[in-house]
């Protein structure tokens, strides 16, 4: 129980901030195998993966 409580207040990674930020600019996440990018008319997925720039299309 004590490591439990420790590791609450644990910092995340860069690869662990991206995954939950998407990156950077905050723009995309991941679903899956699909980045999902936030546009103007709405969010668009597609293959590829959250960089830190957005999304890195396949």
């Amino acid at each position: 129980m004590k490591k439990q409580i420790l590791n609450f207040g644990k910092a995340l990674n860069k690869a662990d901030q991206k995954q939950a930020n998407g990156g950077a600019s905050g723009a995309c996440y991941q679903e899956g195998s699909r980045c999902c990018e936030y546009k103007p008319w709405g969010v668009f997925c597609d293959a590829g993966r959250c960089g830190t720039y957005g999304c890195l299309w396949y």
